[in-house]
């Protein structure tokens, strides 16, 4: 007989074979669960990048919190006084100095070293030895932040004559901060010196792109001068058209009963006798100032969910 063909060996794991119409159904259907798998790995992706994203942003509270420290670092930057000895730092650079004492990097180390402890008729010492001689300094910013520190300096000891001079030397940076801080520092010089339309246009340049809490501090703090120079009422009308909104405008009027407060209280806080009354006075006045920044933390708690109520809708 002749010998049977031997059956084809079927391949381990091989699947028995399938009409045409269920293989095609087949192939759809796993097609089907990689979409699905492919949607909800992209969703479990987004979700992941939105909780990331909040933590970065903080809450509403964090944000009430953080904008209340930098009012309250932008009202302590104008306390008067300060440190009455040498910080370390100071006492550092200073005995470097009398070592070294045409160097210009230490020149502007202890005259910013004294502007951090407030005590700028040192400060103003130290940096007019450089001031003729700042394009020794390669970079402009170091440039500019060596004449700031001096202009600011000699405003605070009411050079007013100096600072303007100590300002026209001044260059424009590239960097967005320092730019605006010079600005705000041209707003103060130009309204000591009497220059309204100066002051005002440099105030304008000082705010322009902030969010409004932030300029709203900037402004808060250059009340005094702008009162001085007769340009108070004008910024105002100005802030009070940026805010737009009436949470902003309590804000606004919060800050500016703050920032009345601090300069009371500073000047009330001066070395003098301490009496009973006195006493009584300065605590009254630290109270008021809390509870006036507790209402502008709550008004901007209370805008934050207005907002949030408006979005879900």
């Amino acid at each position: 007989d002749r010998p049977r063909p031997r059956p084809r060996e079927r391949l381990p794991g091989a699947e028995a074979a399938l009409p045409l119409g269920a293989m095609s159904e087949l192939r759809q259907r796993k097609g089907e669960v990689d979409q699905e798998a492919k949607d909800e790995e992209i969703q479990r992706l987004k979700a992941e990048l939105e909780v990331q994203k909040k933590k970065a942003e903080g809450s509403e509270e964090d944000k009430g919190k953080r904008f209340l420290e930098e009012v309250n670092q932008a009202l302590e930057q104008n306390k008067p006084g300060g440190v009455k000895g040498l910080s370390n730092q100071a006492k550092q650079f200073k005995e470097a100095l009398v070592k070294d004492p045409m160097n210009m990097d230490l020149i502007f180390q202890l005259g910013v070293a004294y502007a951090l402890d407030q005590q700028w008729d040192k400060a103003i010492n130290v940096l007019m030895r450089g001031w003729k001689r700042i394009k020794e300094f390669d970079n402009r910013s170091v440039r500019t932040e060596f004449l700031m520190c001096l202009s600011q300096a000699s405003e605070r000891e009411k050079k007013f004559k100096q600072a303007l001079a100590v300002m026209h030397d001044i260059e424009d940076v590239e960097d967005e901060d320092m730019q605006k801080n010079l600005e705000s520092l041209r707003c103060r010089v130009y309204l000591q010196n009497g220059d309204m339309q100066k002051g005002l246009a440099a105030l304008k340049e000082a705010i322009d792109g902030m969010a409004f809490d932030k300029a709203s501090a900037v402004w808060a703090n250059l009340i005094g001068p702008l009162k001085k120079a007769g340009a108070y009422d004008v910024s105002k009308s100005n802030m009070l058209a940026l805010a737009e909104t009436d949470a902003n405008k309590e804000v606004l009027e919060a800050m500016e009963k703050l920032v009345a407060y601090r300069d009371v209280y500073f000047q009330q806080s001066q070395p003098q006798p301490m009496n009973a009354s006195r006493k009584y006075t300065l605590a009254g006045m630290i109270i008021a100032a809390v509870c006036i920044a507790l209402y502008i933390l709550y008004i901007l708690e209370s805008a934050s969910l207005s907002k949030l109520k408006l979005d879900q809708k």
